[in-house]
């Protein structure tokens, strides 16, 4: 069966949008959350990927991370 070509987290991406409140965690560490603004593709190891970069409210600093990663906490209204 052939695949659709494109961004690996193409879909996932899809539920995000610039503004929306996301939460993210890295094993080991407290959760991060911020807002999106601004989503991505970029290329790693020959492969397309859909990142979202992130303004984080607890460390005041930009995230660049995986939309797979993220989980949806409001919505930009």
């Amino acid at each position: 069966m052939p695949r659709k070509a494109g961004s690996f987290g193409e879909r996932v991406s899809s539920d995000f949008g610039i503004g929306d409140i996301v939460k993210w965690k890295k094993l080991g560490k407290p959760a991060h959350v911020g807002m999106i603004y601004e989503i991505i593709d970029v290329n790693m190891g020959g492969r397309q990927l859909k990142k979202a970069i992130i303004f984080s409210f607890r460390d005041t600093r930009n995230y660049e991370i995986l939309a797979l990663e993220l989980k949806l906490v409001s919505k930009a209204k």
